[in-house]
């Protein structure tokens, strides 16, 4: 079956033989799909630029059951893909629908979250509001979203109260430490409900939050993206530290 030619984001490529490229393709209509692009490798091709991690192609493909094979790419009149150190954000959220989406399951709203995200990273918003809402937005996705609104017990969420968020139940008052949970502030459940994380504590508890609950659906899975970060901001301090 042929898949006509319309607006998908690359998420990932790696070499595949000689000369092609396999692709990790995200569709509004047809979710992530493996395709094969063959020759895409050859300094000859002139489309091998449009096959870029976040970048939004146009493109279409003979569908098969496991890897279809890719017929054709043009650009979308869209701005490039972020650059620079916000490159590193789209490789990580590239790597989380990689590894959290099945293929083939079409998630259209998804899709128009991951263009949100994209398109902010490549303007001036803040990058960590950009990757917590997408973070949680993805959980909704794919049917874990946060209670944010209220305890475990249906009690409105307190902003001057502390929580334990447990992964499997949601916020309880924080009374000590709890196994499997995250301390997290009311403030910052209701930030995020409202999905205005911008205070530096809600940010930081945002994130230690989400990172919890993606590490539970990741099953203990590393993500490259975040050893790759750790890797340049240990190289970046410890060449500081010799100025």
């Amino acid at each position: 079956m042929r898949v006509a030619l319309h607006p998908c984001y690359i998420l990932h490529n790696r070499a595949y033989r000689e000369t092609s490229l396999l692709l990790d393709v995200f569709s509004r209509q047809h979710g992530r799909v493996g395709l094969i692009a063959k020759g895409g490798r050859t300094q000859k091709n002139h489309k091998r630029a449009l096959l870029q991690p976040g970048r939004r192609v146009n493109i279409s493909w003979t569908a098969r059951r496991e890897l279809g094979a890719l017929i054709s790419v043009e650009p979308c009149q869209t701005d490039a893909p972020p650059g620079g150190g916000r490159l590193l954000s789209v490789f990580y959220i590239n790597e989380l629908l990689v590894k959290l989406l099945h293929k083939h399951e079409a998630h259209p709203e998804l899709f128009d979250v991951y263009d949100e995200a994209i398109t902010g990273l490549s303007g001036g918003a803040s990058e960590q509001v950009i990757l917590r809402l997408f973070e949680k937005r993805l959980l909704e996705a794919l049917g874990y979203g946060l209670a944010l609104d209220s305890d475990v017990e249906g009690n409105p969420i307190k902003p001057n109260e502390d929580y334990n968020y447990r992964i499997e139940q949601g916020p309880v008052l924080y009374e000590t430490p709890l196994e499997n949970s995250v301390r997290v502030s009311g403030q910052t459940l209701l930030a995020l409900s409202k999905e205005n994380p911008g205070k530096d504590r809600v940010l930081n508890e945002a994130k230690q939050l989400m990172r919890m609950m993606i590490g539970h659906l990741l099953g203990g899975r590393p993500l490259v993206s975040r050893e790759l970060y750790k890797y340049i901001l240990s190289t970046h301090t410890e060449k500081a530290g010799r100025k």
